[in-house]
């Protein structure tokens, strides 16, 4: 049976940059910002998304559309086009590490978009007179205490995922993306340019865009390293995060690409839209934030407490709180499918189940592994985990530590065991020969800076899990 491909080059673009996007962009990164120097932040960021991310984004693309198949079976097929013969136990062990990462993160993304959809449909009540309760700290506490009710929003994301996702590559995930993509940009530039025209709104502006060096560490008394250290891991972690390096879903994407493509230009689209998405969501955070005198280190709560008690004060509020939650609805939605396809795409070719019957499956999965995190915002039952909470232990688990290691893990046997066929891959589509510097960059990279980066981040992990 022939393999499926995507339709075109734009809903390619749409659909990876969907993924990338999602709640680390328009939800994580401004609160992010806000709590590290707002432009000492950005400045880093820029500098690790294109001088790394991109560069492991688009390796791990190309990985993908040199296999055509399942990453289980593409680290062998790759390592012969590379001539050279691998134990299939390197595919297996990957293949192993995206399914659990991509039936467990999902479960603690659909609580935060279970929370995001009531608040999207609270909102538009509220904006109809239908409803007169504000979205307020006192509703997102009566729901976060309600297991009922945020395993009831959280299965109706499930269930619109699986929808999607059985419709296949190019009835599905890249018409659903051709859609909601240009939606979430227009309605991400209309909250930007009204939160911009709020009075004292250029506070948060110069706080977003102008480095701080002290926040760099450098002060009076000399260069505070461990400071400095500190902010840079913070804003690599943050890199790694946003451009959905750790899940597989890269490879699986770049697995339907046709050889024709001009993967280097995709690739380059891709990570624009996602740092446009992030630069946009802190033009809108962050002047609200200032323009009505609140910290701007608030945290997570942010977008469900902060925000809804700001948009309430300014003229057209219930409008934007609809907006607002809209947008941070699509953003998390788009990335929620890219993590459903990416373990569906393992078990439909490596099982007896066909693409159906995988959904249903990973969707299965989802909902019980959700009910459970559910538990732990509980009064009644508590399951921890060495003294934590199950959602904050799987959130740390798989952001800290089993995300990291699967992008650490085929960083390692694409710079070392197969470099040169991922190179040649990004030649194919591309008519003039890629510069030499550009090739020695991203063997360097894959063999030496990103491995070191990634081992550095373990280790603080560890240290901070055991200083917690």
């Amino acid at each position: 049976m022939k393999r499926a491909q995507w339709g075109g080059q734009i809903g390619f673009i749409l659909a990876t940059a969907g993924s990338a996007i999602g709640l680390g962009n328009v939800w994580r990164f401004p609160y992010m910002a806000g709590q590290n120097g707002g432009g000492t932040f950005l400045l880093l960021y820029l500098i690790c998304v294109f001088g790394l991310g991109y560069f492991l984004l688009l390796s791990k693309l190309a990985f993908g559309r040199c296999a055509h198949t399942n990453i289980i079976d593409g680290f062998s097929i790759v390592a012969a086009k590379n001539k050279k013969t691998v134990s299939p136990r390197w595919g297996k062990f990957a293949g192993a590490l995206v399914l659990f990462n991509t039936l467990l993160v999902p479960s603690v993304y659909v609580v935060v978009i279970g929370w995001t959809l009531f608040y999207l449909v609270h909102a538009v009540l509220y904006l109809f007179n239908i409803s007169d309760t504000p979205l307020n700290k006192t509703l997102f506490e009566e729901l976060t205490a309600s297991f009922k009710e945020q395993l009831f929003w959280g299965i109706i994301c499930i269930a619109a995922t699986m929808g999607i996702i059985m419709r296949g590559i190019r009835k599905g995930i890249e018409k659903i993306s051709l859609l909601l993509m240009p939606i979430l940009f227009v309605l991400l530039v209309f909250m930007a340019v009204r939160m911009l025209l709020m009075p004292e709104a250029f506070k948060g502006v110069v706080f977003f865009l102008k480095p701080d060096f002290t926040a760099m560490g450098f002060t009076p008394d000399g260069f505070q390293f461990k400071t400095f250290a500190t902010l840079l891991l913070q804003v690599i972690g943050q890199a790694i995060y946003s451009l959905s390096l750790g899940l597989g879903v890269l490879f699986a994407y770049g697995s339907y690409l046709s050889d024709k493509e001009n993967l280097l230009k995709s690739a380059t689209w891709i990570a624009a839209l996602d740092t446009l998405v992030a630069l946009l969501s802190g033009f809108i955070v962050l002047p609200a934030v200032f323009a009505f005198h609140l910290p701007p280190e608030s945290g997570p709560t942010l977008s469900f407490i902060t925000l809804p008690m700001v948009f309430e004060q300014m003229l057209g509020g219930a409008f934007l709180t609809v907006v607002f939650f809209a947008l941070l609805f699509i953003a998390a939605i788009t990335s929620l499918i890219s993590m459903y396809e990416s373990a569906v795409n393992i078990i439909s070719e490596k099982t007896r189940f066909n693409r159906i019957e995988s959904v249903w499956l990973v969707g299965g999965i989802n909902t019980v592994m959700t009910g459970i995190l559910l538990l732990s915002f509980s009064k009644t039952v508590s399951w921890k985990i060495g003294g934590t909470d199950l959602f904050s232990f799987a959130d740390v688990l798989t952001g800290s530590f089993t995300m990291g290691f699967l992008v650490l893990y085929t960083t390692l046997f694409m710079g070392w065991m197969v470099s040169n066929a991922v190179i040649q891959n990004i030649q194919q589509g591309i008519s003039k020969p890629l510069p030499k510097f550009f090739k020695r960059y991203m063997k360097f990279t894959l063999r030496f800076s990103a491995p070191f980066i990634l081992v550095i981040l373990f280790v603080t992990a560890f240290v901070n899990l055991f200083n917690d």
